[in-house]
């Protein structure tokens, strides 16, 4: 229960003095009496003096109570025009009191160290930023919506900076569910893709992350409701694509639905489906694709297809699943990749991962049913407060075969069992053992490849 502030506090005190007073001074007239006591008139008179210098004070304190009352709506109700900060435990963030206009600047930091033991190829121990962002966002005129975001972590090199561009776009929300996204955007293909890099279960996502379409120039469409979400993109080349030869750009289309049939704070299923066709028109056609061994601080690419001429397009299906039970979390995924190349024969590759998580602590996982995907745990003692904030194991397994058609692009499996503390919503630490268990890539020096790597992260973000 609240405290009193200390001006009711106050008043009720002298509200039972009255009351006290009062009834002393109905009782002493027949008391006296009664005593034949020759002093009680003049004893009630100085009663009937403290009586009234009580109820004096008593209609000061409420003229007291109605001033501060007066301070305290002016403060919560500013002046037409003004701009009101207000804060969610993480940043700060800005709105006027119209609600036409809001700003908020944001952030994120995750540095990361690794220590590799392999059996016939050097991996170099070492440390990185993995990401370094500065983030803003806010709305213009009630119904526009905008974000920018820049990674420092990311090198410009030859493309004057622009690989560094993450999220910039605009977005108009004045159609209800409905919303329409121009600029440079997540493209809607993989559960883990679409979900931020600050809340997947491990440091790094799953090798299905290899096929990710990832940030495009285009336009989008989004929607959802209470159990559901639907969306689809069409858009040309990434950001930091080459245009200095002057060709044609190549465009991409997808779309993904998402179904959770359950759904509550506790309990949670997902279901999704997305599908995506990438036409290239670059004057040579050719594609790559390829992945490290689910670390970022090697610059490895364990299995690579190296670069494949003659794609006329390919198609990519996803499908994924999720749920939450309480305190346990499980999650799949599956890419198919399928590339056409004109005469030769058509292309197919894959990747998939499946895992679960569990938290020490209790705390499940949250969901996001707007855009389909999950997010971390919400800390329910942080340390901030005293508690031990929140405390999350996982085990994943994860696979992927680039080979087929003469492409020998090589196979790979992962074993990954992860640790993560959450001292905060917005601090977070992490701790993955990673074990390759088989590389297949007949004649090169990463077949058959052992690897166990120790992976490290401090994460915070605001």
């Amino acid at each position: 229960m609240a405290t009193p502030p200390s001006s009711t506090r106050a008043t009720r005190s002298i509200a039972r003095k009255v009351t006290l007073a009062l009834a002393i001074a109905a009782a002493l007239p027949s008391a006296a009496h009664a005593a034949a006591n020759s002093d009680a008139e003049a004893r009630i008179q100085r009663l009937e003096q403290q009586v009234q210098q009580l109820l004096q004070e008593l209609e000061a304190q409420k003229a007291s109570l109605g001033r501060q009352q007066q301070q305290i709506e002016e403060k919560i109700v500013p002046a037409k025009g003004s701009v009101v900060a207000t804060t969610n435990g993480k940043g700060l963030a800005f709105k006027s009191t119209e609600g036409d206009f809001s700003f908020q600047v944001g952030g994120r930091l995750q540095a990361d160290a690794a220590f590799y033991d392999a059996d016939k190829n050097d991996f170099g121990d070492g440390t990185d930023i993995r990401r370094l962002f500065l983030d803003v966002r806010g709305t213009l005129g009630q119904h526009w919506n905008y974000r920018y975001q820049y990674d420092f972590a990311r090198p410009g090199g030859s493309d004057s900076g622009k690989r560094g561009l993450r999220d910039a776009w605009i977005q108009y929300g004045g159609l209800g569910p409905h919303l329409i996204t121009l600029g440079n955007f997540k493209a809607p293909l993989g559960l883990e893709h679409l979900a931020s890099g600050l809340d997947t279960t491990f440091i790094e996502r799953g090798v299905t992350d290899l096929f990710s379409p990832d940030r495009r120039l285009g336009v989008g469409y989004n929607t959802s409701a209470s159990n559901w979400s639907a969306a689809l993109a069409l858009s040309g080349e990434r950001a930091e694509g080459d245009v200095g030869a002057e060709g044609d750009e190549g465009w991409d289309v997808g779309g993904r639905v998402t179904f959770a049939p359950i759904n509550s704070v506790e309990n949670v299923v997902h279901l999704g489906i997305a599908g995506r066709f990438h036409k290239p028109e670059d004057s040579t056609n050719e594609l790559r694709f390829s992945s490290r061994p689910e670390s970022n601080v090697t610059g490895v690419r364990i299995i690579d297809t190296g670069v494949i001429n003659g794609v006329d397009d390919f198609q990519s299906l996803g499908l994924e699943a999720g749920a939450v039970f309480g305190p346990l979390s499980v999650q799949s995924e599956y890419i198919g990749t399928r590339l056409k190349r004109g005469g030769l024969d058509d292309v197919d590759l894959n990747a998939w991962y499946a895992y679960a998580s569990l938290s020490l602590t209790g705390e499940p996982r949250t969901y996001k049913t707007n855009t389909g995907v999950f997010g971390r745990p919400k800390v329910a003692n942080p340390v901030s407060a005293g508690g031990p904030g929140a405390w999350e194991v996982g085990l994943r397994y994860s696979s992927a075969d680039l080979s087929d058609a003469g492409i020998s692009g090589g196979e790979l499996q992962n074993l990954t069992l992860g640790l993560n503390w959450y001292a905060l919503d917005n601090l977070r630490f992490s701790a993955n053992y990673l074990k390759v268990l088989d590389v297949d890539r007949p004649g090169n020096i990463y077949d058959g490849q052992d690897l166990d790597t120790l992976l490290l992260r401090a994460q915070i973000d605001f």
